[in-house]
């Protein structure tokens, strides 16, 4: 690597030596995301032999589950699987970066210091170091996704006329990417229309890109006949796309949950970058310009409320602002805009300081581990959720606050989700029960009028109304968690030393 200026070395060297002790302290300490239970759940449900979308309610593609239940087997039981999880999630990332650095290096000219930067970039925005330890789709999807792209970028550069080992394998990678997500279509579809350019300037012909075609394509029929034979077909279709389309709906402006300035400023940089960015012709950082662009107008579009929908966003826009950056580092206005920005981020960190609940999750799954009966259901009333190995306690499982109560509403796949009804037939061992909060409310703040303008809107649109209009616009802005039975549960059980855990009464002493 080579650092032809000082203040650029120990730049890298010193904030990235922060990052990594920064990165360490979050696997350890940052609190879990309910997304990380519920795949750790639904990867075990796979182990058993379960059926997603027939057996139990998901809204994801499951190659994750597929890949990932094994891991779950291995630590049956073990609450190790939490940090298990979050290395698996964090290993995805990191090649994901491998295969960002390949491409950057062998096809946009950017060599490891401006890499090493743009990467720094990334982390300055707090959240990015988040959900690296998530174990979320987006994690595997964005790893088989960036190898895809060198391998296509790879392809295209030696415009091959017959069959090309590259593009098969970057067509089978892009399958596997969105077996994991289905949001990767986007990016594909774009990468797609660039091939069809290619084609009409008769740079490349059609023999290799039929070629590639077919392993994807069996690799397809092979998905298509697991669905029909399985009986999960149709449920696939309703929960995948036609669900995600309503849930947005219901939820009223789904940009309402972005904040703004955590999705915005590394676009908005990049952008300043750009003429310097696209100055020296390469073809490949015209299309990667492209992509970046159109993929982010229709994030902004359709609605994207969470930072990990923005990974591809801020992760190129960072690297173009590297570019940028380290040529003109001789200037000292550079210099001042690194030091600002690392005194930013210092300084929103220290407005928003990371949630160190997670080794209290550790030591509650522990706990529950330890204790609960095989296939028992763990109650949750809330979005923390604790049941990685027990038995559902609804079909619905953690969607029962908000995703369940639409997609009920649309197909009465199961009945309606009733708290107390569910923890009276069931009996569980523990209940994990708080008072009643109104997440939906909670979630839109004082953007509720919006909501509501938004769910007259909706009205119009749905084809069979079971309620008027007053009354539909009523029931959607009280969507909540409902109201736990709390004189029935003081009745039944004890609160334990991991509130608001409970356990049963008559099963205390198991745990003695």
């Amino acid at each position: 690597m080579v650092f032809e200026n000082k203040f650029l070395k120990y730049f890298i060297l010193i904030l990235g030596t922060a990052q990594l002790c920064f990165l360490g302290w979050v696997f350890y300490y940052h609190y879990m995301c309910m997304d990380h239970a519920e795949h750790i759940h639904a990867s075990w449900l796979i182990w058993q032999g379960m059926v997603p979308y027939r057996d139990f309610f998901e809204h994801h593609n499951p190659l994750l589950w597929f890949i990932f239940a094994p891991i779950t087997a291995l630590f049956y039981k073990s609450a190790l699987i939490l940090y298990v999880s979050r290395l698996f999630a964090f290993f995805c990332y990191l090649g994901t970066a491998w295969g960002l650095f390949r491409i950057c290096r062998d096809f946009l000219d950017i060599y490891p210091a401006k890499f090493l930067l743009g990467l720094i970039f990334f982390c300055l925005l707090y959240d990015n170091n988040y959900f690296l330890f998530e174990l979320q789709p987006d994690a595997l999807m964005w790893c088989f996704f960036f190898w895809g792209w060198w391998f296509f970028l790879r392809f295209v550069h030696q415009k091959p006329k017959s069959h090309s080992k590259d593009l098969n394998i970057a067509f089978i990678l892009f399958m596997l990417s969105f077996l994991v997500l289905q949001k990767i279509i986007v990016i594909l579809a774009l990468l797609g229309g660039y091939l069809l350019i290619l084609l009409y300037r008769r740079q490349i012909n059609w023999l290799p890109i039929l070629h590639a075609l077919i392993i994807p394509s069996i690799i397809a029929l092979f998905f298509m006949a697991y669905l029909y034979y399985t009986n999960s077909w149709v449920l696939y279709f309703l929960f995948n796309y036609d669900l995600k389309f309503w849930m947005q709906e219901f939820m009223g402006d789904a940009k309402i949950l972005q904040n703004l300035m955590i999705i915005g400023v590394l676009p908005v940089l990049a952008i300043l970058s750009l003429h310097h960015f696209l100055e020296n012709e390469n073809p490949y950082r015209n299309l990667l310009c492209t992509v970046l662009f159109l993929e982010f107008i229709q994030k902004m579009l359709v609605g994207a409320p969470y930072i990990h929908y923005f990974v591809f966003t801020n992760i190129i826009s960072a690297m173009i602002i590297a570019d940028f950056v380290v040529d003109k580092i001789y200037t000292r206005y550079i210099k001042i805009l690194l030091v600002t920005s690392v005194a930013i981020f210092i300084t929103l960190l220290c407005f928003n300081p990371p949630n160190t609940q997670y080794p209290r999750y550790y030591k509650v799954q522990d706990f529950i581990a330890k204790y609960s009966r095989d296939d028992e259901p763990i109650i949750n009333a809330v979005y923390y959720f604790f049941n990685l190995y027990g038995r559902n306690p609804s079909y619905y499982w953690f969607g029962y606050g908000n995703v369940a109560q639409v997609a009920h509403y649309l197909y009465g796949v199961d009945k309606e989700f009733d708290l107390n009804e569910t923890i009276r037939e069931n009996m569980p061992m523990f209940v994990y029960a708080t008072p009643y909060i109104n997440m939906l409310g909670f979630s839109n703040k004082d953007y509720l009028y919006n909501f509501r303008n938004n769910l007259n809107k909706l009205w119009e649109k749905i084809p069979v109304k079971k309620e008027n209009k007053e009354d539909f616009v009523k029931h959607w802005s009280q969507v909540a968690f409902e109201i736990p039975d709390f004189d029935f549960l003081e009745k039944f059980y004890f609160s334990t030393s991991y509130y608001p855990l409970m356990i049963r009464k008559d099963l205390v002493d198991r745990i003695k």
